[in-house]
């Protein structure tokens, strides 16, 4: 028994501590107390219980999504043009730009009506306020709708009404008759006005067209200077009458516009048209200003350019027409050159410039026209294919020294003179005085033979007469006989001597023939036929048949 007490004693006090625990926080529930917490003991409530939200205001909430509204801009409620506010959400199952299209055309109906703007009232609705006339609703608005513009719908009301109440009044002041007939007679004063000027502008350009045929008819120039030419009285009244008549065409046309634009302006139903008109012209008039100051420094580039490339083809011309006259020469550069190059030369200034006015345009960082430029270019360059073609064989031509104007020629089967070579054609001309047209590829792959240039370089041209006999005879007669024809030919060279020959024997016949030379180009036809005649003379005259 003294052994159990001791245990004993500890169970009671522990039991007696946590009744008198659980007693603690019963009356401090009950008298709203708190009773002392560990450390231990607020870290373990923190884990277990979550942090009550903070607290906000729905209109904060509604104005946080009511930004998307506001990106979205609404619709307009306009009428006569002007808008006057703008709706963002739907009613029900209407829409917001039914919404706005239907208020507007309320709204039209009350301006043009007799319905006193002071009878308006603004009347609440559990979701909507509204704003109506004696009669009927002529606008209605949401929260959505006030949210938007930052305002409460009795606020957003508020605003609207005010704004409805000026506009009306102005609008009914401004068609009411008074109104009306006062900008009648406005247009009529300016319509006067207008003829007034009209005259007056026709009188003086009149004036102006009489000044310039005095100019023409009392001063003359018989200068031959193409310069002068061009600064002539004659062409310097036909470039100032041209100038007159556009400048009277534009002022009329602006006149007009004018006039249209004011009177337009007078009256309520076509002030925006009126505005309408004047942006469409000061638009892109002050577009097209601000690209013309833009444009200014590409300008001062491209006159320079333009001078610059002038003035280089101008030296080209001196240089290559001294070339070709001889006075300047080149080391291996044959004058016939100098022509052929001073046009490649030209035209190569021609694309540069073209090239460099390109790249100085606005029209260089645009991509659209740079494809339209592209497709022009593979366009022009495919179907120029031929004419390339012909250029290249003419460049060939020059260059080679194949032929030269003047020249007497075998283009393939055409004999003739050569009579123009230029880089697209060669015109030959045969002995019926026929002019024939070669395109240069045809004739730079045609075999050529040119008797000028071999008279030129070898000092004489061999011409050869074939003669079949039939008996044999002894070969020196002969020879003496036919070379004396031959020499006594005009036009057939004793130096080099004829030569005459046997050849071998054709069908029984016995074959000599008769080589003989001539510097005699442009006869060579001439001097052939008469060597003909004058051999088979001689040999008729000592009894030989030919065959």
């Amino acid at each position: 028994m003294k052994t159990l007490f001791p245990v004993y004693i500890f169970f009671l006090l522990f039991f007696s501590t946590g009744e008198s625990h659980a007693a603690a926080d019963l009356t401090a529930q009950q008298t709203g107390t708190v009773a002392p917490v560990t450390a231990e003991a607020v870290e373990d409530t923190m884990a277990t219980v979550p942090p009550e939200p903070v607290k906000v205001d729905d209109n904060d909430v509604i104005k946080a999504f009511s930004d998307s509204l506001k990106q979205q801009r609404g619709f307009p409620v306009t009428v006569n043009n002007n808008e006057i506010f703008r709706l963002y959400s739907r009613i029900g199952d209407i829409e917001a730009e039914q919404r706005a299209f239907k208020t507007s055309r309320l709204l039209t109906d009350f301006f043009r009506s007799a319905v006193p703007v002071d009878s308006l009232t603004i009347v609440e609705g559990e979701t909507l306020t509204a704003i109506r006339t004696p009669r009927n609703i002529i606008a209605a608005f949401s929260d959505a709708d006030a949210n938007a513009e930052d305002m409460s719908r009795q606020e957003l009301a508020d605003t609207v009404l005010a704004k409805i109440s000026n506009q009306a009044e102005q609008f009914r002041e401004e068609t009411s008759g008074r109104n009306i007939l006062l900008s009648i007679l406005k247009s009529l004063a300016f319509f006067v006005a207008l003829a007034v000027v009209w005259h007056y502008l026709n009188s003086f350009f009149t004036l102006m067209d009489g000044w310039i045929q005095k100019i023409r008819l009392h001063h003359s120039s018989d200068s031959q200077n193409k310069l002068i030419q061009l600064l002539s009285p004659d062409h310097l009244a036909s470039g100032f009458g041209w100038f007159s008549r556009v400048t009277e065409l534009f002022l009329k046309i602006l006149l007009i516009y004018a006039y249209l634009t004011t009177v337009l302006s007078f009256f309520p139903w076509t002030e925006d048209l009126s505005t309408n008109l004047l942006a469409f012209v000061l638009e892109p008039a002050k577009k097209l200003s601000h690209e013309f100051v833009t444009l200014i420094p590409n300008v001062i580039v491209i006159v320079i350019l333009i001078a610059i490339i002038r003035y280089l083809g101008k030296f080209s011309d001196i240089v290559f027409n001294n070339i070709a006259k001889g006075e300047l020469k080149f080391g291996g550069f044959e004058a016939e050159w100098a022509e052929p190059t001073r046009k490649i030369f030209k035209i190569v200034l021609y694309l540069l410039l073209a090239f460099l006015l390109f790249a100085s345009l606005p029209l260089a960082n645009n991509s659209t026209a740079l494809a339209l430029v592209i497709i022009l270019g593979l366009t022009v360059s495919f179907s120029a294919v031929p004419a390339v073609q012909n250029v290249i064989s003419g460049i060939m031509l020059n260059y080679t020294g194949s032929f030269r104007v003047g020249d007497r020629v075998r283009l393939g089967d055409i004999t003739g003179e050569i009579i123009y070579k230029g880089l697209l054609v060669t015109r030959i001309k045969n002995l019926q005085n026929e002019i024939t047209i070669i395109p240069n590829k045809a004739a730079f792959r045609s075999k050529i033979l040119n008797y000028t240039e071999s008279v030129q370089k070898n000092g004489h041209l061999s011409l050869e007469l074939t003669l079949y006999l039939k008996q044999d005879t002894k070969n020196e007669a002969l020879r003496e006989q036919v070379l004396e024809a031959a020499v006594s030919t005009d036009g057939i060279l004793l130096d080099p001597k004829p030569v005459f020959f046997r050849i071998e024997t054709k069908d029984g016949m016995f074959g000599y023939t008769l080589r003989a030379n001539t510097q005699e180009v442009k006869n060579l036809e001439t001097v052939y036929s008469k060597l003909c005649q004058n051999v088979q003379d001689k040999l008729k005259e000592n009894n030989y048949t030919l065959s």
